[in-house]
């Protein structure tokens, strides 16, 4: 009998520290700026990767453009404490050796003209990625959703 109310006991202090260990870690909520950024990123990536049929020199300042932008929203997304998963995304979509923008956008510099089809693939498959973003983000607990006393610092509070 007492070694199965010692191991209740057990059981019950080990659940209390897990919670207890589960509260002290950092919680990113919703971030209308994120969201907003990453909807406006996709939509001008988009367009810029549908002129890829045309000769990327008319483009460069273009591009030049979109990647300071696009760096912007992953260093936004990196310096938000709990966001490691969306800051990964970032990381994968800008990298030039992947195949998503980073990559497009280095094969475009590099070929100078891309196919309607090859292009019409990218725009798909990249899109495909901003929603993961995009939908990563909306997908978090907005402040107005806490249960009343709670609070989770943001950067929008």
């Amino acid at each position: 009998m007492q070694d199965k109310r010692t191991n209740i006991y057990l059981s019950v202090f080990i659940l209390l520290i897990i919670l207890c260990l589960e509260s002290c870690y950092p919680v990113t909520t919703f971030s209308e700026s994120a969201y907003s950024q990453a909807v406006r990123l996709k939509v001008e990536s988009l367009e810029l990767i549908g002129k890829a049929v045309e000769n990327y020199s008319g483009y460069s300042a273009q591009v030049d453009s979109l990647n300071h932008n696009l760096k912007l929203a992953y260093e936004y997304a990196k310096g938000r404490p709990g966001n490691e998963i969306i800051e990964n995304q970032w990381e994968i979509m800008l990298n030039p050796d992947r195949n998503l923008i980073g990559g497009f956008l280095r094969i475009w510099k590099e070929d100078l003209k891309l196919s309607p089809q090859f292009v019409s693939e990218a725009q798909s498959v990249i899109g495909s990625a901003f929603d993961t973003i995009i939908g990563l983000e909306s997908g978090k607990i907005k402040s107005t959703d806490l249960p009343d006393g709670q609070t989770v610092k943001s950067e929008e509070n």
